[in-house]
C-alpha cells in the first residue's frame, strides 16, 4: 500500500515539474518577446482600408479610403488621393519601429505624465481601420512631441500602455497638406483607355459634340455623322487628360456661395471622357478674369498660341470646387470641336486600292484611267501600270499607256491629299449648291476600287464633285451621298485636268537592244539646206565618223543619239501630227526635219528602218515642239534634246560671250570737305 502511495506522489511531482518547465517557460518567453519587440503596430496594420488624421492643428479631419488599389480623399472633400503620398504614410505605419519604449504605468514614479510628452492632448491622432464591414478593426495611434535631441518622436501605443520613441519620419509623412495628399490631375482615365469624348457648350444652342473611337479611327456621332481627324482628336484628348488642378476652394455643400462664384450650376463647358465601364466629366464654370488676380507686376501680353485661360471647375460627382488653367488653343478646340476636330481630308481613301479614275468636265469631255497589272518577266513580280482609255468619234475605244508617275504621284496624290480649307455647310440649300457650281459640276471625278481579298462584292465607287463660284475664284467640293460642302484649294482643278495627253506615257519610243543608229540627217525646211548629214560606214564607229567635226558638234551629236534611242517627251501637245504648228501664237510650218536611219538585227538578219522627227523653232528659249508622223504626235522636247538641236542648228550663229575690256584706271577725286 505504501509503495503505491509513494509511486503516486512521485508521478504527481513529475507532472508538476513538467507543467512548470513547459507552460511557465512559454509564458515567460512570450512576455520577454513582447518586451523585446520593436514593431509598434501589429497585424492590424497589414490590411489598412481607412486612414483618418485629426488633431488640434488641423481645421478638419483628413480621411482617406481605399477601394481596391485606389485611394480616395473623402474628407474634407472627395478627390482622388496622391498614391505616392498615401503609400508613404501606409509604409511608415506598417513598418514603424521604436528605438526604445517605456511603460505608462511607470510614469508616476518619475514624476512625469503623458502631458509632458505631448500625449495628453496629442497634436495628431492617426486612426486606421483594417478589414471591411464585420471584420473591420479600428486602431488609434497618438502622436506627441518631438524629443529634445536625436530627432525622435513620442508615440502612444494603441492600447495606451506604452510610450514609444520612434523616428521623426512618421511626423513628416503625416504633416503633408491637402495639396500634397490629393492627386493634381483632373481625369484619372488614361489616354489609351478613352473610348469616347463628349462636349457640351453653354448658350441657347446647347451644342452637344460626341466623338467615338472605332478601332483605330475616330468619328463624330453628334452634331453630324462625319469623320474626325485621328491625330487632332488624340492630341486634344491627351491635352485634356494632362489638365491639372490649380487651387482648391472648398465644397459647395459647406460653402453654398461657391455655386454663385464658380458658376458650376450652368457650366461654360462640359468635358466627358468615357473609358472601360467608367466615365468622368469636368465642368468648367465662370472664367476668372485677370482683374481678380492680385498680380501688380505688369506682364507682356502673350501670343494667342501661348495664352492661358483660368476657370472655376468641378468634377461631376465630386463636391470640390477648384480652378484649372486651360491653354487658349485647347479652349478654342473644345469650344469649336465640330470644326476643329473634323477630318479635313475630303476623300476617305485610307487603305483602299484605286483601280480606275474617271474625269469629266462640264462640257462632257471624259478621260478614263485604268490600272493594268503586268508581270516583269525578269523579276517574276507584278508591276502596277496604267492606261488611258479614249473614245474615238466613231465610238470605238482606244487605249494608250499612261505615265505611272503622273497618275500616281500627281493625280492620285492630289486626290488623297485634298483637304478642306473650310467647312462651308453640312446641309446646304439648293440655292447654295447652285451658287457654288455644284448643280452642274465643273469637274466630276469617279474612283473605282479593287475588290479586297476575300470579299464577294466589289466596293462602291466614290464620286467627287468640284464646283466654282460665279467669279471662278473659289472651288467647292462635295462627295455624294454626303451633303457636306467643303471649300478646297483651287489648284485641284489644274491637278485633275480632263486632258488625256496629260496622263499619256512620256516615253514615246525605245529602240530595242539590237538596233543601231547608222545615219542622222538634219534639214532646214525653210530653204531645204542640209545642216548635218552623217552616216556610219561598215566597220566604223560614230566617234570615227565625226572625228573631224568640232568638239561641240561631236558632243551634241552624241547627246542626240542618246535621246533618239530613248525618245521621251517633256509633255504631249497634240494627239495628231499636222504640217503646221503654232509657235509664239503664230501658225507656221515646221522649221527642221530630222531623219534617222536604223539597222535592226532580227531573225531575218539585218534590216534597215527609218523614221523622221520635225522640229519647230524654239519658243521662249526653254520650249521646242517636235512632231512625229510615225507616232502621230506633237510633243515638247526634253531639255537634252533641245540643247543638242540648238548646238546643231544655231550654235554657228551664237556670237559667244562679249569680249571684256579692262577699263582705264580712273582715280576718283577726293571728296570736298
Amino acid at each position: 500500500m505504501r509503495t503505491k502511495i509513494t509511486l503516486l506522489l512521485l508521478f504527481l511531482n513529475v507532472a508538476l515539474f513538467f507543467f512548470i518547465f513547459a507552460f511557465d517557460q512559454k509564458w515567460r518567453t512570450e512576455e520577454l518577446a513582447a518586451e523585446a519587440r520593436t514593431r509598434v503596430l501589429g497585424p492590424e496594420s497589414a490590411n489598412i482600408q481607412i486612414l483618418e488624421i485629426s488633431g488640434p492643428g488641423l481645421p478638419e479631419i483628413v480621411r482617406l479610403e481605399r477601394e481596391g488599389d485606389t485611394w480616395t480623399l473623402t474628407s474634407p472633400y472627395e478627390w482622388p488621393a496622391n498614391p505616392h503620398a498615401v503609400s508613404r504614410i501606409v509604409n511608415e505605419l506598417q513598418f514603424l519601429e521604436h528605438d526604445t519604449s517605456f511603460s505608462v504605468a511607470n510614469l508616476d514614479a518619475t514624476g512625469l505624465s503623458l502631458e509632458d510628452y505631448g500625449l495628453g492632448t496629442p497634436s495628431l491622432t492617426v486612426t486606421l481601420t483594417s478589414g471591411r464591414d464585420a471584420d473591420a478593426t479600428t486602431t488609434s495611434l497618438a502622436i506627441g512631441n518631438r524629443t529634445e535631441i536625436g530627432q525622435r518622436l513620442y508615440v502612444l501605443s494603441p492600447d495606451g500602455e506604452k510610450v514609444h520613441v520612434v523616428p521623426d519620419s512618421l511626423a513628416q509623412s503625416l504633416s503633408l497638406d491637402l495639396a500634397q495628399l490629393r492627386a493634381n490631375s483632373c481625369f484619372t482615365i488614361p489616354v489609351f483607355e478613352v473610348r469616347s469624348l463628349n462636349l457640351q457648350n453653354d448658350g441657347p444652342a446647347n451644342v452637344r459634340v460626341r466623338l467615338r473611337r472605332e478601332e483605330n479611327r475616330w468619328r463624330f456621332e453628334s452634331p453630324v455623322v462625319a469623320r474626325a481627324s485621328k491625330t487632332d482628336t488624340e492630341v486634344v484628348i491627351n491635352n485634356i487628360t494632362t489638365l491639372r488642378t490649380a487651387e482648391f476652394l472648398g465644397a459647395p455643400s459647406r460653402q453654398p456661395e461657391l455655386n454663385t462664384t464658380a458658376g458650376i450650376d450652368s457650366p461654360f463647358l462640359r468635358i466627358t471622357l468615357e473609358g472601360n465601364n467608367r466615365r468622368e466629366t469636368l465642368l468648367l464654370g465662370n472664367e476668372i478674369s485677370s482683374a481678380t488676380q492680385p498680380d501688380p507686376t505688369p506682364v507682356p501680353t502673350p501670343t494667342p498660341d501661348l495664352a492661358n485661360r483660368e476657370f472655376y471647375a468641378q468634377m461631376e460627382g465630386r463636391d470640390a470646387v477648384f480652378t484649372v488653367v486651360i491653354p487658349e488653343v485647347l479652349a478654342n478646340e473644345l469650344r469649336n470641336a465640330q470644326s476643329e476636330l473634323r477630318d479635313r481630308l475630303v476623300l476617305d481613301l485610307a487603305g483602299r486600292s484605286i483601280d480606275a479614275v474617271t474625269l469629266t468636265d462640264d462640257d462632257g469631255n471624259e478621260v478614263v484611267l485604268q490600272k493594268v497589272e503586268t508581270t516583269n518577266s525578269e523579276a517574276a513580280e507584278a508591276i502596277s501600270a496604267w492606261q488611258v482609255v479614249q473614245r474615238d468619234p466613231d465610238g470605238t475605244l482606244r487605249t494608250q499607256p499612261a505615265d505611272v508617275d503622273v497618275v500616281e504621284e500627281e493625280l492620285l496624290a492630289a486626290l488623297r491629299g485634298l483637304r478642306a480649307t473650310n467647312f462651308e455647310r453640312d446641309v446646304p440649300t439648293d440655292a447654295e449648291l447652285e451658287s457654288w457650281g455644284l448643280t452642274r459640276s465643273t469637274r466630276v471625278i469617279t474612283l473605282s476600287f479593287d475588290t479586297p481579298l476575300g470579299a464577294t462584292t466589289p466596293p462602291l465607287d466614290l464620286t467627287l464633285n468640284l464646283g466654282t463660284d460665279q467669279a471662278a475664284t473659289s472651288v467647292f467640293a462635295q462627295v455624294p451621298p454626303e451633303t457636306f460642302v467643303y471649300r478646297v484649294d483651287p489648284i485641284i482643278l489644274d491637278q485633275t485636268r480632263v486632258d488625256p495627253l496629260r496622263y499619256r506615257e512620256r516615253l514615246l519610243r525605245e529602240l530595242p537592244v539590237g538596233a543601231r543608229i547608222i545615219g542622222i540627217s538634219l534639214t532646214d525646211l525653210s530653204n531645204e539646206s542640209v545642216i548635218l548629214d552623217r552616216t556610219v560606214a561598215d566597220g566604223e564607229t560614230w566617234e570615227e565618223t565625226s572625228a573631224d567635226d568640232p568638239v561641240a558638234q561631236q558632243t551634241a551629236l552624241s547627246r542626240l543619239r542618246d535621246e533618239l534611242r530613248t525618245l521621251r517627251a517633256q509633255r504631249l501637245v497634240a494627239d495628231a501630227f499636222t504640217p503646221t504648228i503654232s509657235v509664239s501664237d503664230e501658225t507656221q510650218p515646221w522649221r527642221y526635219r530630222l531623219d534617222v536611219s536604223l539597222s535592226v538585227s532580227g531573225d531575218e538578219g539585218e534590216q534597215s528602218q527609218q523614221f523622221s522627227l520635225y522640229l519647230a523653232d524654239r519658243d521662249g528659249g526653254n520650249r521646242q515642239l517636235v512632231g512625229s508622223p510615225d507616232l502621230n504626235l506633237v510633243f515638247a522636247a526634253s531639255p537634252a534634246l533641245i540643247q543638242a538641236a540648238w548646238t546643231l542648228t544655231y550654235a554657228d550663229r551664237d556670237p559667244g560671250p562679249a569680249e571684256f575690256t579692262t577699263p582705264p584706271d580712273v582715280t576718283e577725286p577726293e571728296p570736298t570737305p
